[in-house]
Protein backbone atom coordinates (compact mmCIF):
# COMPACT_ATOMS: atom_id res chain seq x y z
CA UNK A 1 0.00 0.00 0.00
CA UNK A 2 2.70 2.68 0.95
CA UNK A 3 4.51 0.91 -1.94
CA UNK A 4 1.77 2.10 -4.05
CA UNK A 5 1.09 5.28 -2.58
CA UNK A 6 5.05 6.30 -3.13
CA UNK A 7 5.16 5.35 -6.72
CA UNK A 8 2.15 7.45 -7.09
CA UNK A 9 3.62 10.39 -5.54
CA UNK A 10 6.89 10.18 -7.76
CA UNK A 11 4.65 9.62 -10.81
CA UNK A 12 2.54 13.13 -9.68
CA UNK A 13 6.05 15.01 -8.97
CA UNK A 14 7.93 13.81 -11.84
CA UNK A 15 4.57 14.79 -14.62
CA UNK A 16 4.09 18.07 -12.76
CA UNK A 17 8.00 18.86 -13.36
CA UNK A 18 7.54 18.08 -17.16
CA UNK A 19 4.75 20.15 -17.40
CA UNK A 20 6.71 22.83 -15.36
CA UNK A 21 9.64 22.61 -17.84
CA UNK A 22 7.20 22.62 -20.85
CA UNK A 23 6.01 25.90 -19.22
CA UNK A 24 9.45 27.25 -18.79
CA UNK A 25 10.67 25.98 -22.15
CA UNK A 26 7.42 27.80 -23.91
CA UNK A 27 7.55 30.91 -22.08
CA UNK A 28 11.69 30.92 -22.57
CA UNK A 29 10.95 30.57 -26.52
CA UNK A 30 8.41 33.20 -26.06
CA UNK A 31 10.68 36.09 -24.50
CA UNK A 32 13.10 35.12 -27.14
CA UNK A 33 10.28 35.53 -30.06
CA UNK A 34 9.18 38.55 -28.31
CA UNK A 35 12.73 40.11 -28.26
CA UNK A 36 13.37 38.93 -31.99
CA UNK A 37 10.08 40.69 -33.00
CA UNK A 38 11.21 43.60 -30.54
CA UNK A 39 15.15 43.69 -32.41
CA UNK A 40 13.37 43.16 -35.62
CA UNK A 41 11.12 46.21 -34.99
CA UNK A 42 13.97 48.36 -33.47
CA UNK A 43 16.01 47.41 -36.48
CA UNK A 44 13.08 48.60 -39.44
CA UNK A 45 12.53 51.56 -37.44
CA UNK A 46 16.50 52.88 -37.34
CA UNK A 47 16.62 51.76 -41.30
CA UNK A 48 13.27 53.90 -41.74
CA UNK A 49 15.00 56.74 -39.11
CA UNK A 50 18.24 56.59 -41.68
CA UNK A 51 16.48 56.81 -44.98
CA UNK A 52 14.06 59.66 -43.45
CA UNK A 53 17.94 61.29 -42.35
CA UNK A 54 19.29 60.73 -45.77
CA UNK A 55 16.44 62.01 -47.35
CA UNK A 56 16.61 65.50 -44.80
CA UNK A 57 20.20 65.76 -45.79
CA UNK A 58 19.69 65.58 -49.78
CA UNK A 59 17.46 68.05 -49.37
CA UNK A 60 19.87 70.32 -46.86
CA UNK A 61 22.10 69.85 -49.67
CA UNK A 62 19.41 71.08 -52.34
CA UNK A 63 18.75 74.10 -50.66
CA UNK A 64 22.17 75.35 -50.13
CA UNK A 65 23.00 74.66 -53.84
CA UNK A 66 19.83 76.70 -54.69
CA UNK A 67 20.98 79.83 -52.29
CA UNK A 68 24.27 79.64 -53.90
CA UNK A 69 22.92 79.60 -56.78
CA UNK A 70 21.34 83.20 -56.07
CA UNK A 71 25.05 84.65 -56.27
CA UNK A 72 27.67 84.19 -59.81
CA UNK A 73 28.72 81.38 -60.26
CA UNK A 74 30.57 80.34 -63.83
CA UNK A 75 32.00 76.43 -65.19
CA UNK A 76 35.16 77.64 -63.05
CA UNK A 77 35.89 79.31 -59.84
CA UNK A 78 37.98 82.25 -60.78
CA UNK A 79 41.03 83.84 -58.76
CA UNK A 80 42.37 87.39 -59.01
CA UNK A 81 46.48 87.22 -57.72
CA UNK A 82 47.02 90.75 -56.23
CA UNK A 83 49.90 92.19 -54.15
CA UNK A 84 49.62 94.87 -51.88
CA UNK A 85 52.63 96.68 -53.00
CA UNK A 86 54.66 98.72 -49.44
CA UNK A 87 57.93 99.02 -51.25
CA UNK A 88 58.97 99.60 -54.96
CA UNK A 89 61.37 96.92 -54.91
CA UNK A 90 57.85 94.14 -54.13
CA UNK A 91 57.84 94.38 -57.86
CA UNK A 92 60.73 92.29 -58.10
CA UNK A 93 59.43 89.84 -56.12
CA UNK A 94 56.14 90.13 -57.69
CA UNK A 95 57.42 89.57 -61.66
CA UNK A 96 59.59 85.83 -59.91
CA UNK A 97 55.99 84.62 -58.59
CA UNK A 98 54.16 85.64 -61.92
CA UNK A 99 56.68 84.41 -63.58
CA UNK A 100 56.88 81.02 -61.32
CA UNK A 101 53.29 80.48 -61.34
CA UNK A 102 52.16 81.86 -64.79
CA UNK A 103 49.48 84.19 -63.75
CA UNK A 104 49.30 87.99 -64.66
CA UNK A 105 49.55 89.84 -60.99
CA UNK A 106 46.92 92.95 -60.12
CA UNK A 107 49.31 95.43 -58.02
CA UNK A 108 47.22 96.42 -55.38
CA UNK A 109 48.22 100.75 -54.41
CA UNK A 110 47.32 102.23 -51.04
CA UNK A 111 46.13 105.68 -52.38
CA UNK A 112 47.78 107.46 -49.17
CA UNK A 113 50.83 107.14 -50.35
CA UNK A 114 53.14 109.52 -51.81
CA UNK A 115 52.43 110.44 -55.30
CA UNK A 116 56.47 109.78 -55.80
CA UNK A 117 55.81 106.17 -54.64
CA UNK A 118 52.80 105.18 -56.74
CA UNK A 119 55.04 106.91 -59.98
CA UNK A 120 57.60 104.40 -59.30
CA UNK A 121 55.56 101.45 -58.62
CA UNK A 122 53.31 101.95 -61.61
CA UNK A 123 56.58 102.32 -64.01
CA UNK A 124 58.33 99.39 -62.41
CA UNK A 125 55.71 97.04 -63.27
CA UNK A 126 54.80 95.37 -66.47
CA UNK A 127 52.42 97.19 -68.68
CA UNK A 128 50.10 94.70 -68.93
CA UNK A 129 49.49 94.11 -65.21
CA UNK A 130 46.08 95.50 -64.00
CA UNK A 131 46.54 98.26 -61.04
CA UNK A 132 43.81 98.00 -58.05
CA UNK A 133 43.46 101.07 -55.80
CA UNK A 134 42.80 100.64 -51.96
CA UNK A 135 42.85 102.12 -48.78
CA UNK A 136 43.39 100.47 -45.32
CA UNK A 137 40.31 102.65 -43.78
CA UNK A 138 37.89 104.61 -46.14
CA UNK A 139 35.91 107.85 -45.29
CA UNK A 140 34.70 110.72 -47.60
CA UNK A 141 38.14 112.25 -46.47
CA UNK A 142 40.22 110.00 -47.62
CA UNK A 143 37.81 109.78 -50.89
CA UNK A 144 40.08 112.73 -52.08
CA UNK A 145 43.32 110.92 -51.69
CA UNK A 146 41.30 108.29 -53.81
CA UNK A 147 40.44 110.66 -56.57
CA UNK A 148 44.25 112.32 -56.56
CA UNK A 149 45.35 108.69 -56.96
CA UNK A 150 43.25 108.08 -59.96
CA UNK A 151 44.35 111.98 -61.28
CA UNK A 152 47.59 110.49 -60.74
CA UNK A 153 47.72 107.28 -62.47
CA UNK A 154 45.74 109.06 -65.90
CA UNK A 155 48.52 111.74 -65.79
CA UNK A 156 50.76 108.28 -66.15
CA UNK A 157 49.38 107.02 -68.91
CA UNK A 158 47.45 104.06 -67.17
CA UNK A 159 44.17 103.71 -65.49
CA UNK A 160 43.10 101.47 -62.47
CA UNK A 161 41.20 98.14 -63.22
CA UNK A 162 37.92 99.71 -62.03
CA UNK A 163 37.33 97.72 -58.78
CA UNK A 164 38.21 99.15 -55.15
CA UNK A 165 39.72 96.92 -52.92
CA UNK A 166 37.92 97.85 -49.58
CA UNK A 167 38.37 96.13 -46.43
CA UNK A 168 35.47 94.56 -44.61
CA UNK A 169 34.39 97.45 -41.83
CA UNK A 170 34.51 100.46 -44.81
CA UNK A 171 31.69 98.82 -46.41
CA UNK A 172 28.90 101.15 -45.50
CA UNK A 173 26.27 101.98 -48.28
CA UNK A 174 27.64 105.98 -48.04
CA UNK A 175 31.15 104.73 -49.05
CA UNK A 176 30.00 102.34 -51.86
CA UNK A 177 27.72 105.26 -53.46
CA UNK A 178 31.32 107.04 -53.48
CA UNK A 179 33.06 104.68 -55.16
CA UNK A 180 30.40 104.39 -57.87
CA UNK A 181 30.70 108.29 -57.75
CA UNK A 182 34.28 108.12 -58.65
CA UNK A 183 34.28 105.74 -61.59
CA UNK A 184 34.51 102.47 -59.91
CA UNK A 185 31.99 99.75 -61.60
CA UNK A 186 32.91 97.22 -58.73
CA UNK A 187 34.55 96.99 -55.28
CA UNK A 188 35.62 94.17 -52.96
CA UNK A 189 33.40 92.62 -49.69
CA UNK A 190 33.92 90.01 -47.60
CA UNK A 191 31.96 86.98 -47.21
CA UNK A 192 31.62 83.79 -45.63
CA UNK A 193 31.45 81.51 -47.89
CA UNK A 194 32.98 83.31 -51.13
CA UNK A 195 30.29 85.13 -53.53
CA UNK A 196 30.48 87.51 -56.13
CA UNK A 197 28.05 88.79 -58.55
CA UNK A 198 26.27 92.14 -59.31
CA UNK A 199 24.16 94.53 -57.51
CA UNK A 200 21.02 95.99 -58.01
CA UNK A 201 22.67 99.28 -58.88
CA UNK A 202 24.64 97.47 -61.88
CA UNK A 203 27.88 97.27 -59.70
CA UNK A 204 29.58 94.36 -59.33
CA UNK A 205 31.38 93.07 -56.34
CA UNK A 206 34.18 90.70 -55.07
CA UNK A 207 34.79 88.67 -52.63
CA UNK A 208 38.62 88.36 -51.02
CA UNK A 209 41.09 87.34 -49.08
CA UNK A 210 43.52 89.82 -47.65
CA UNK A 211 46.87 87.79 -46.34
CA UNK A 212 48.98 89.31 -43.91
CA UNK A 213 49.73 86.57 -41.55
CA UNK A 214 50.31 82.96 -42.21
CA UNK A 215 47.45 80.70 -41.15
CA UNK A 216 44.84 77.96 -42.26
CA UNK A 217 42.01 80.04 -42.50
CA UNK A 218 41.95 80.73 -46.31
CA UNK A 219 41.69 76.45 -46.94
CA UNK A 220 37.90 76.41 -45.69
CA UNK A 221 37.25 79.63 -48.25
CA UNK A 222 39.37 78.18 -51.23
CA UNK A 223 37.96 75.34 -50.93
CA UNK A 224 34.16 76.78 -50.94
CA UNK A 225 34.92 79.04 -53.88
CA UNK A 226 35.97 75.48 -56.03
CA UNK A 227 33.00 73.89 -55.21
CA UNK A 228 30.89 76.86 -55.69
CA UNK A 229 32.93 78.04 -58.84
CA UNK A 230 32.61 81.79 -57.87
CA UNK A 231 35.46 84.55 -57.89
CA UNK A 232 37.56 85.95 -55.33
CA UNK A 233 40.51 88.07 -55.27
CA UNK A 234 43.69 86.48 -52.67
CA UNK A 235 45.77 89.86 -51.70
CA UNK A 236 48.96 89.08 -49.91
CA UNK A 237 50.40 91.91 -47.96
CA UNK A 238 53.92 92.46 -49.46
CA UNK A 239 55.05 94.59 -46.47
CA UNK A 240 53.69 91.39 -44.07
CA UNK A 241 55.72 88.85 -46.42
CA UNK A 242 59.00 91.57 -46.10
CA UNK A 243 58.77 91.41 -41.97
CA UNK A 244 58.21 87.53 -42.50
CA UNK A 245 54.83 87.58 -40.42
CA UNK A 246 53.11 85.75 -43.96
CA UNK A 247 56.00 83.58 -44.15
CA UNK A 248 57.72 82.53 -47.65
CA UNK A 249 56.96 79.10 -47.28
CA UNK A 250 53.40 79.71 -46.26
CA UNK A 251 53.15 81.94 -49.42
CA UNK A 252 54.95 79.34 -51.91
CA UNK A 253 52.40 76.65 -50.57
CA UNK A 254 49.38 78.58 -50.69
CA UNK A 255 50.37 79.38 -54.32
CA UNK A 256 51.64 75.95 -55.59
CA UNK A 257 47.55 74.60 -54.12
CA UNK A 258 46.24 77.09 -56.38
CA UNK A 259 48.68 76.40 -59.10
CA UNK A 260 47.61 72.75 -58.73
CA UNK A 261 43.69 73.68 -58.71
CA UNK A 262 43.91 75.20 -61.67
CA UNK A 263 46.31 72.55 -63.49
CA UNK A 264 43.26 70.27 -62.21
CA UNK A 265 40.35 71.78 -63.33
CA UNK A 266 39.23 73.44 -60.53
CA UNK A 267 39.91 77.07 -61.28
CA UNK A 268 40.96 79.76 -63.81
CA UNK A 269 43.44 82.59 -62.67
CA UNK A 270 41.79 85.30 -64.29
CA UNK A 271 42.35 88.93 -64.73
CA UNK A 272 40.09 91.23 -63.13
CA UNK A 273 39.01 92.42 -66.21
CA UNK A 274 38.11 89.34 -67.44
CA UNK A 275 35.39 88.07 -64.43
CA UNK A 276 34.12 91.76 -64.66
CA UNK A 277 33.04 91.09 -68.21
CA UNK A 278 31.32 87.47 -66.83
CA UNK A 279 29.84 89.75 -64.39
CA UNK A 280 28.34 92.17 -66.38
CA UNK A 281 26.94 89.65 -68.76
CA UNK A 282 24.79 88.66 -65.61
CA UNK A 283 21.11 90.15 -66.68
CA UNK A 284 19.09 89.22 -63.59
CA UNK A 285 19.53 91.31 -60.60
CA UNK A 286 20.87 89.36 -57.35
CA UNK A 287 17.37 90.86 -55.89
CA UNK A 288 15.51 88.89 -58.24
CA UNK A 289 17.90 85.83 -57.74
CA UNK A 290 16.85 86.24 -54.24
CA UNK A 291 12.87 86.56 -54.81
CA UNK A 292 13.06 83.24 -57.02
CA UNK A 293 15.13 81.58 -54.09
CA UNK A 294 12.38 82.11 -51.44
CA UNK A 295 10.33 80.68 -53.98
CA UNK A 296 11.53 77.47 -54.58
CA UNK A 297 13.08 77.14 -50.81
CA UNK A 298 9.51 77.08 -49.05
CA UNK A 299 8.50 73.72 -50.61
CA UNK A 300 12.31 72.23 -49.60
CA UNK A 301 12.53 73.68 -46.20
CA UNK A 302 8.77 72.42 -45.71
CA UNK A 303 10.00 69.23 -46.37
CA UNK A 304 12.99 69.51 -44.45
CA UNK A 305 10.82 70.38 -41.09
CA UNK A 306 8.25 67.69 -41.61
CA UNK A 307 10.81 65.38 -41.67
CA UNK A 308 12.69 66.94 -38.40
CA UNK A 309 9.31 66.00 -36.85
CA UNK A 310 9.17 62.40 -38.30
CA UNK A 311 13.49 61.22 -37.21
CA UNK A 312 11.97 63.00 -34.18
CA UNK A 313 9.48 60.52 -33.20
CA UNK A 314 10.68 57.39 -34.32
CA UNK A 315 13.67 58.30 -31.82
CA UNK A 316 11.37 58.91 -29.43
CA UNK A 317 9.35 55.69 -29.64
CA UNK A 318 12.78 53.44 -30.43
CA UNK A 319 13.87 55.08 -27.33
CA UNK A 320 10.39 54.16 -25.19
CA UNK A 321 11.13 50.32 -26.71
CA UNK A 322 14.96 49.69 -25.30
CA UNK A 323 13.51 50.59 -22.04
Amino acid sequence: MNNERTRLINTVCIVLCVLLAVILIYMICMDKRADKKQTAAIEESIVKAEAYETEQRDLKSKLTALQNSIYYSSDTAKIITGFVVSEVSDISYIKEKASAYGFSPVIVIDCTKEKDFIEQVVKASDRSWEIMLYTPTFSAEENEKVLSAISYLNSLGRDHCGIFLQRQDTCTAANLELFINDGFIGYTVYNDSPKSGQAQDGSVYFDYSYLTISGTAIASRLSALYRDKTSMIVALDMESINSGVLTENYTVSLLDSIKAHAENGDCTLAPVSAVVSELSKINMTEAERQAAFEKESKELQSRIDELDDIIHDIYNELESKQQ
